[in-house]
């Protein structure tokens, strides 16, 4: 905390441990005495605590922040939201629960969103929808339940969309075929329904969509020959009907 000039912080990818006396990790605590720090990496490491609210205290200079893999409990503290020129938070691979905290939607700089291989609960933060920055969203593999929010069509920069091995329940919202920069898009494994929108033939940089395991019903619409970018289609056990169309 004494190193008011570190710009760059890397430790990941080692062994290293906390010596905090509580389950709150003080590294972070400390860091917030750095007050030129950008780039946070502590990844891959057996921390095995708890984040502290403190985190919230950090620089405001601070765009990069990974603690991925590091054994991490208890909640996402709710003074995430005060990092307002965050671009990239990293947290998969802990066992984080409770849901993702509506304040998200102070990180109006944020690009890439990576939770994913937790114990996250609840419903989709209408607080992302405010990310008007966000590129890459990864929330796969998490208990999150509920329906996909309407105004994800907010996320105008988003390209890469993966909420795949959860619990969703929804239908897909119309809006989210208003997104026409997706590239990418795996929603399998989860409990959606309705039909298929002809819509989805409107995304013309589209690569990748995956869509099983699911409950869709109805045709598989005719515009589906459009996606000319498209080299991965996955509707396979879902609740289709009708014949492929021709021109697939």
């Amino acid at each position: 905390g004494n190193l008011r000039r570190l710009v760059v912080l890397y430790l990941c990818a080692n062994n290293l441990t906390s010596e905090s006396p509580s389950p709150e990790l003080g590294l972070f605590t400390s860091l917030t005495g750095c007050i030129s720090l950008m780039d946070i990496d502590v990844g891959d490491n057996p921390l095995n605590g708890v984040l502290p609210r403190s985190i919230g205290n950090l620089s405001i200079s601070v765009v990069d922040l990974d603690v991925g893999n590091c054994g991490l409990k208890g909640n996402i503290p709710d003074s995430i939201g005060n990092l307002s020129n965050l671009a990239f938070l990293i947290l998969h691979d802990n066992s984080l629960t409770g849901s993702v905290p509506n304040t998200i939607w102070g990180l109006k700089k944020l690009r890439y969103l990576i939770l994913s291989n937790m114990s996250l609960t609840g419903p989709l933060s209408r607080g992302l929808c405010r990310l008007q920055s966000l590129e890459y969203l990864q929330l796969s593999q998490n208990q999150i339940s509920g329906s996909i929010p309407g105004c994800f069509n907010n996320l105008t920069s988003l390209w890469y969309l993966d909420i795949a091995f959860n619990r969703l329940t929804s239908t897909l919202p119309m809006s989210l075929w208003d997104l026409k920069g997706l590239v990418y898009v795996n929603l399998t494994s989860n409990l959606l329904r309705g039909p298929l929108a002809p819509e989805m033939g409107e995304l013309k940089d589209l690569t990748k969509l995956d869509l099983s395991n699911n409950q869709f019903s109805g045709k598989i619409p005719s515009t589906i020959w459009s996606l000319e970018s498209l080299d991965h289609l996955s509707l396979a056990n879902n609740s289709l009907q009708g014949s492929i169309p021709d021109n697939l």
